[in-house]
């Protein structure tokens, strides 16, 4: 009886370790599909629209990166970051190593983030509170395969 214990104790350890760690539901590649952005007042750029923009975001277990390009006019203007997040619940945190704007480098960027089976949605920028003001930036991205 004790060797009988003693060995599904055995087998339920190395079967308990040979579980895969959890990942995070945005970890993969996501290409961007849908995009709008506030940059003043004034200035509202959508995409698909008056915008042609192309885009992969990526994200590890703790890193993020992007990298795409977009063409406005007849200005073709590459496009980067990368850093680290923290993603708690909705609450989405970037933490700017590296951008294509210098002036981004070093930001901390909050963000609410949904995802709806193979669409990843970010929207900011939010408040203290969570709240996202009146005009807001989106971006819509699918699951690569």
């Amino acid at each position: 009886m004790r060797k009988t214990v003693f060995l599904v104790l055995i087998v339920a350890m190395i079967i308990g370790s040979c579980a895969q760690e959890k990942k995070s539901p945005i970890e993969g590649a996501w290409k961007l599909i849908y995009g709008q952005w506030y940059f003043n007042d004034t200035q509202n750029y959508q995409f698909p629209g008056d915008i042609n923009f192309s885009q992969i975001k990526i994200w590890s277990k703790e890193y993020f990166t992007c990298v795409g390009q977009y063409k406005l006019d007849t200005i073709i203007t590459d496009n980067y970051g990368g850093g680290t997040y923290k993603l708690e619940g909705d609450r989405y945190e970037e933490d700017v190593t590296y951008h294509a704007s210098k002036e981004y480098v070093g930001t901390k960027v909050k963000i609410l983030l949904e995802i709806r089976k193979d669409t990843l949605i970010q929207k900011w920028p939010v408040d203290d509170n969570w709240k996202l003001q009146e005009k807001y930036n989106i971006e819509k991205y699918i699951r690569l395969k």
